[in-house]
């Protein structure tokens, strides 16, 4: 009955608005456990700087496409929030991990937030500019993913990666695949996107779930010179074991 359809139809798009909104709220601190970690422990060891960076680019452009197609907040609002969360990451990847050359870094901040500037103000008449701004973040979070898989492989431990912020993560691409098949008439990109990250996401948190967060330690040598009966200077190494 078609009165019956639309009414079925209403309500499953109230629902994934619904949704939409619940993802957003579990944003807000979707990377808090992340970036509780990394101060507490004063250390951002096992976290990728280029994936940290990647992730960051990736959600302010999926932002901007969303945003210059007038999609409903709903429906994207948790990737601004992600946006943020992951600018904040890098920030304090930049900041505990020793030897960062901020100056470098910091122009290249400058130097991002002037050319979002340029895409926001262009982009919304140019139909092929529009199509890059929705590839593009797919391209990047796989990309992105992609140096901290490989990071953790090789160092047989995840070090300050928070298993809860990646599992929010994926639980929050899978809900949004379900709203954007409702909201957005299966939008190929958006769906890409979401799916995408979604996978690269568990993967993480089976490397997570599978070193079990250990790490390992080597243990440091110490060189203490001493003097012995005959006179002459040996070096003696000093094991600490952490």
């Amino acid at each position: 009955h078609p009165r019956t359809h639309a009414m079925a139809v209403d309500l499953a798009n109230t629902l994934a608005t619904w949704l939409g909104y619940a993802v957003i709220a579990g944003a807000c601190v979707v990377k808090v456990p992340q970036i509780h970690l990394i101060v507490r422990n004063k250390s951002s060891d096992g976290l990728s700087e280029a994936a940290a960076a990647l992730d960051a680019i990736a959600a302010c452009l999926f932002s901007y496409y969303c945003m210059l197609r007038n999609y409903p907040f709903s429906t994207w609002g948790e990737v601004a929030l992600v946006a943020v969360q992951a600018t904040l990451v890098l920030l304090l990847v930049w900041l505990y991990r020793p030897g960062t050359d901020f100056k470098c870094r910091c122009s290249s901040l400058v130097g991002w937030c002037l050319l979002s500037t340029a895409i926001l103000s262009r982009a919304r008449d140019d139909e092929r500019l529009l199509s890059v701004l929705g590839t593009a973040p797919t391209v990047l979070t796989a990309v992105s993913r992609l140096p901290q898989i490989s990071l953790n492989w090789r160092k047989g431990h995840t070090g300050q990666l928070s298993a809860i912020t990646f599992f929010l993560q994926f639980l929050g691409n899978g809900a949004r695949l379900l709203t954007t098949m409702q909201l957005l008439g299966c939008d190929a990109l958006s769906l890409l996107t979401h799916g995408s990250t979604a996978a690269m996401n568990l993967v993480i948190v089976l490397q997570i779930y599978y070193y079990g967060g250990s790490r390992k330690v080597l243990p440091a040598t110490k060189i203490v010179p001493v003097r012995p009966a005959a006179g002459r200077a040996v070096a003696v190494a000093d094991l600490k074991h952490s």
